[in-house]
């Protein structure tokens, strides 16, 4: 027989008697054929986990081959290399489900405004304002001045610094 538990059976005592099964227990554990259930049994449970897994691992690659993306490739890649390192198939997963039409959008559009320049503001932005200054009692308290040569320096040579490094037309995208 091929799952045969006991050659002969056991005799009495043979178990510890605090923990020796009797009655229906003994019988089902003396019955090969419980282990022909039991196997086949556990070879289904073990081969549907398997399927799971990997129905689970393949997730971003199916996600990828169904938006059609241009790194389907690469997340094909990555989930069989996730079968080695677990962070690769996290990696694949990110990269899977990113949207990076919206992305590459947002990028694009930060990069122009910041290459912007706008040829009606050539001003300097005004210096802030301050409240004067007050001691606790609300008394005002004497400042220096600043030096006059601060004060006294002109505008004209900073603008023309800033508007000749300033580009005249957008960059072609």
């Amino acid at each position: 027989m091929l799952f045969h538990v006991y050659a002969d059976p056991k005799p009495e005592g043979y178990y510890d008697p605090v923990t020796e099964p009797f009655g229906i227990y003994r019988q089902i554990l003396d019955a090969d054929w419980l282990l022909y259930i039991l196997l086949p049994l556990l070879l289904i449970i073990v081969v549907g986990g398997l399927m799971l897994a990997w129905r689970v691992h393949e997730i971003p690659a199916h996600k990828a081959d169904h938006k059609k993306m241009r790194q389907a490739e690469l997340v094909s890649a990555l989930t069989l290399l996730g079968l080695l390192e677990h962070w690769v198939w996290a990696v694949a997963l990110f990269i899977a489900y990113m949207d990076w039409q919206a992305t590459e959008d947002w990028l694009v559009r930060i990069l122009r405004l910041s290459r912007q320049v706008d040829p009606g503001n050539t001003a300097v932005p005004p210096a802030p304002t301050f409240a004067p200054a007050t001691d606790t009692t609300g008394a005002p308290v004497a400042t220096t001045p600043a030096p006059a040569a601060a004060q006294s320096a002109p505008l004209e040579p900073r603008l023309s610094a800033v508007s000749a490094t300033a580009p005249d037309k957008e960059p072609k995208a």
